[in-house]
């Protein structure tokens, strides 16, 4: 029965890639049964398969549709053949005439006739014929043959989901990209311009030039600014430490800069992969600034829980509440960010607080 599994899903094959020479027909391959395990688990999943029982059914109309197609396809082309060539044989005939129903062909002028009526008739009706024998062909084909709809849309759904998979990656990478970009690029260049512009001031100093040494010190100062918000920019973007010690350790370090106590609990064991930790750094991160700026709490806390494959995150602060995620606003970005990792944000905010944001999303 293994043997003959086999066989059914070559033969298979073998009709796909019949109509794929002949009709340029694309029919996706049906997925196999394991049949290289113990023999009954391999009988029984065989037993289970959809595809091996479409397979069955393909065949059993295809054998005797196979013949009768090509019963039709004889008598399509010998008949008229025959009739064709009638001139060349009719006085061979008994009697030396043909009987054809109401016409009776015994001289030559009445046998070229019927050979021209049967040529043309023959050229014009043949290749329909043979057309709608294809066509029925097809049909039977992109019927049973071809993948069930659900299956063809669970295909569909799963390449979708790793493609999207692949684009959220791709984001995070180039992320990460811009980050040691920022870091050791423009970053390192300004930090060389404060040193620069400290040495100027020392130079100038108790030169009596004081207009000059006011411009040097306000130039330095927007110099160390640039650099503080470039710091703070790069850390919001994908800190090393959450590369270097995951995501308690690093929303700690965004917890001790904000200017309310935060209560951070994190268990995420084992860590989830890097664009999973990115996402949830960046939701915590943005939620916690939105808190400080307009929430007026006396204090937040961050919950972050990892349950078989998924991840669950919990931000709430104790502050006014009232917050919303108008189209276009902070906290519907969140949720866009987390809906691409097959996640759902949800908000729960009543007047005079407290504020709670739950996301769970997948973590891969």
């Amino acid at each position: 029965m293994i043997l003959a599994g086999w066989a059914l899903h070559l033969l298979g094959d073998a009709e796909r890639y019949r109509w794929a020479a002949i009709c340029e027909l694309d029919l996706p391959a049906q997925p196999r049964p394991p049949l290289s395990g113990p023999l009954l688990a391999s009988v029984a999943a065989l037993a289970r398969s959809r595809s091996s029982w479409r397979l069955v059914a393909y065949f059993a109309v295809l054998v005797p549709w196979s013949l009768a197609t090509l019963f039709g396809i004889v008598l399509v082309c010998g008949a008229p053949l025959a009739l064709v060539l009638l001139p060349t044989y009719y006085t061979q005939l008994l009697y030396g005439e043909a009987s054809l129903g109401l016409v009776t062909v015994g001289d030559l002028g009445t046998a070229l006739l019927v050979s021209a009526v049967t040529l043309l008739l023959w050229a014009t009706l043949a290749p329909l014929v043979v057309r709608g024998l294809l066509a029925a062909d097809m049909l039977l084909a992109r019927t049973v043959l071809a993948l069930p709809r659900d299956v063809t849309l669970a295909q569909r759904v799963e390449y979708l989901t790793e493609s999207r998979a692949r684009v959220v990656d791709a984001a995070e990478a180039e992320r990460r990209r811009i980050e040691r970009d920022l870091h050791d690029g423009a970053q390192q260049r300004l930090v060389a311009m404060a040193m620069t512009l400290g040495r100027a001031r020392s130079r100038l100093k108790g030169s009596g030039q004081d207009a000059v040494l006011e411009l040097v010190d306000e130039a330095r100062a927007s110099a160390q600014e640039a650099i503080t918000e470039l710091r703070n920019l790069t850390r919001g973007l994908h800190p090393p430490v959450l590369t270097d010690r995951g995501l308690d350790a690093a929303l700690s370090a965004v917890a001790a800069r904000l200017p309310i106590p935060v209560d951070v609990d994190v268990d995420v064991d084992p860590r989830p992969s890097t664009t999973v930790e990115g996402i949830a750094y960046f939701v915590v991160t943005e939620a916690l600034t939105n808190v400080a700026k307009h929430a007026r709490a006396q204090q937040a806390w961050v919950r972050i829980r990892r349950c078989g494959d998924r991840l669950a995150l919990t931000i709430g602060d104790d502050g006014v509440g009232g917050a919303k995620a108008p189209p276009g606003g902070g906290l519907a970005g969140l949720a866009d960010r987390v809906s691409g990792v097959d996640g759902r944000l949800c908000i729960t905010s009543p007047p005079g607080g407290p504020t709670l944001i739950e996301v769970d999303m997948q973590c891969v």
